[in-house]
Formats: structure tokens, C-alpha cells, sequence
């Protein structure tokens, strides 16, 4: 599919930051559809609307661990699945031009490369690359992406699929690397880290319905609640 969205490069953080507000960002997907395990629908509806300001995050030290490793995993990505070209831009905005209030900042923009690729891609073709980074304790953690519980966490799921509305794109590639701190005799001091590599292809019909849901309840938020100044219920359309 084609490109169904306007870019916007800005230059700093800063002005990164307020345009970005003015938009509903992949991130926040999982709030409105309920599946978010950290911020509801009321709560994102104050950020955006200005009443409480979003936290800032970005000094506790697992945000910069993880902002430390975003490009060396994405060499490792370019690397383990050498089908793909990755361009990154820190502080683009893309608006879907169908849907004006669904943004995305990417962590990667990739084009098929391969004609060989195991997922029939066509060459030219584009996707997302999504890095992940987090910690992880007990084994039970790591169901969310093994296949025992799911394939890509219902949280981190959304996210992709605003990322296709937003871009048109054919599918979202996820890179999510986990870490569990040394804490046991055998350990020897060092960390165990998980390695998880998924793909969301668009041309799944499950897939598409799951974007024409995730499109109307973020249309629901945004007219029904941010545009009309009502506080929504924890989860939109409950």
C-alpha cells in the first residue's frame, strides 16, 4: 500500500514534544482500547486535554538504558534479518492525512529489499520496525511473547496497528529485547537477555479488522471526548 501520511521534521525535542500532543500517538493506543497495563482513557484524556501534564520518564534509569540501546538494536535487527533497508528519523511526525489526529514517531522506516524474504514481501514494499526494551524476572514475563500466552503483547499489538492506519504500510516488524538482572549464584554477575523478532502483516484479514476497530474507538476518543471536553470512562465505548 501506499504512503497515507504527512510528514513533519522538527529539529528538537521540544518542539518534537508539542506537536506530537496535538495527536493521538501509537503509544497511546493502548489506553484507549483498554489493553494499556499502565495509563487508562480518563488519564491520557487529561493529558491531552492539558489538565495534568504526561510524566516525564525519560531519566529513570530503564528509559535510558533503553534509549542507549535503540541503535544498537537496530544494527543487531539489520544484521539477525538482512532483508530489509532501515532508515530512522528521531524527530519526524507522521499524520495520517485520512485521519488527522493519529500520529506516529517511528523507531525505524524499513523497505523490502529481498525478493527472498520468508514472508512473501514484494521488493520495495514498506513496514515498521518497533524496538522494544525491558526487564524481565520470572518466566511467566516472557509468555507475553513466546507464544504461550501471545505473540505480541495486546499493549505493544495496538501500537502496530496504529502505526499501519497511520502509514499505509504493509506490516510491523517488532525487535523486543528483555533483560533479567543477575540475581542468582549462577548468574555469575551477568544478565540473561531474551531475544524476541515478530512480524504483524497487514494483509491479514484479522489484521485489517483489528485496524478498522482500533481506527473507530481512536475516532470515538477523540470527537466524543478530547474535541467535546468530556471526561471519557477508563475505556472508550464501555
Amino acid at each position: 500500500m501506499g504512503d497515507a501520511f504527512i510528514r513533519k521534521s522538527f529539529h528538537d525535542r521540544e518542539d518534537w514534544l508539542t506537536e506530537r500532543n496535538k495527536h493521538l500517538q501509537a503509544s497511546d493506543a493502548a489506553s484507549i482500547d483498554g489493553s494499556s497495563p499502565w495509563k487508562s482513557a480518563a488519564e491520557l484524556y487529561d493529558e491531552k486535554t492539558g489538565m495534568f501534564p504526561a510524566e516525564d520518564i525519560s531519566g529513570k534509569p530503564y528509559v535510558q538504558y533503553g534509549i542507549k540501546m535503540e541503535p544498537v538494536a537496530r544494527e543487531a535487527f539489520l544484521l539477525d534479518v538482512p532483508y530489509f533497508s532501515l532508515e530512522y528519523h528521531q524527530y519526524d511526525i507522521l499524520i495520517s492525512a485520512g485521519r488527522p489526529w493519529m500520529g506516529a514517531t517511528l523507531d525505524g522506516e524499513l523497505t523490502v529489499k529481498d525478493p527472498m524474504n520468508p514472508w512473501g514481501l514484494p521488493v520495495g514494499s514498506r513496514g515498521v520496525y518497533e524496538g522494544k526494551t525491558g526487564s524481565w524476572t520470572k518466566q511467566q514475563h516472557l509468555y507475553a511473547w513466546d507464544g504461550t500466552q501471545s505473540y505480541v503483547p495486546p499493549h505493544y499489538y495496538v501500537q502496530g496497528l496504529h502505526q499501519l492506519s497511520v502509514t499505509g504500510w504493509d506490516f510491523v516488524i517488532f525487535g523486543a529485547r528483555l533483560k533479567r538482572e543477575p540475581f542468582r549464584e549462577d548468574d555469575q554477575g551477568f544478565p540473561e537477555i531474551k531475544m524476541f523478532y515478530r512480524i504483524v502483516d497487514r494483509r491479514s484479514r484479522a489484521v485489517q479488522e483489528d485496524i478498522r476497530l482500533l481506527e473507530e474507538e481512536e475516532e470515538t476518543f477523540w470527537h466524543k471526548y478530547v474535541l467535546a471536553h468530556k471526561r471519557p470512562p477508563r475505556r472508550v465505548g464501555v
